[in-house]
């Protein structure tokens, strides 16, 4: 029913058969909502040159590095849930230095619309091992601080826009409110 009319590294055009519709096609990313002890939930900061501006984020990034890769795996809900599990072990280790996450579980996929399909995975764990970060390229550049923050001082950033990735705010603020 939909066709690849273009395919790049990381971007597909894709036509509807019938309707003629086009959406674009991304691989997808990761959010970790995490933990300590305390309950406190890890948060970084960091300097997001598209937005101009230093921002509070959950740790996350892609899912997979291209394009072929994601495609390949697309329409095998397992294979897909795998891939999720792992990109976020590796970005939890490489943006916020967490070496071991106990209860790691996907809780949330926030789809961009139908349009554009580009699922953001959010996943929830408690932190039991933390050391150095792991940063490369831009984010080593840019530099990622991280810090753990209570629920009062989340839901505080959350409303003033210091956390700014609007579909990360509005998982945290569901996430938030079932505690």
């Amino acid at each position: 029913m939909w066709e690849i009319v273009y395919k790049g590294n990381l971007i597909a055009v894709e036509k509807h058969a019938e309707k003629g519709f086009e959406r674009a096609v991304r691989p997808p990313g990761v959010r970790l909502i995490l933990q300590n002890s305390e309950s406190e939930i890890l948060l970084t900061k960091e300097f997001r040159p598209e937005q101009g501006k230093v921002d509070y984020r959950l740790p996350g990034g892609k899912v997979f590095d291209d394009l072929e890769s994601y495609l390949n795996v697309r329409d095998d809900e397992q294979k897909l849930a795998a891939a999720v599990m792992k990109a976020a072990v590796l970005e939890a280790k490489q943006e916020a230095g967490v070496d071991e996450i106990k209860n790691l579980e996907i809780v949330a996929r926030s789809v961009a619309g139908a349009s554009i399909e580009w699922d953001l995975y959010y996943l929830v764990g408690t932190i039991s091992a933390m050391s150095e970060q792991e940063l490369d390229g831009d984010e080593k550049h840019h530099g990622i601080a991280v810090d753990f923050y209570t629920e009062d001082q989340v839901l505080t950033m959350l409303r003033s826009g210091e956390v700014s990735e609007d579909r990360t705010a509005g998982v945290l603020f569901r996430y938030l409110s079932s505690m």
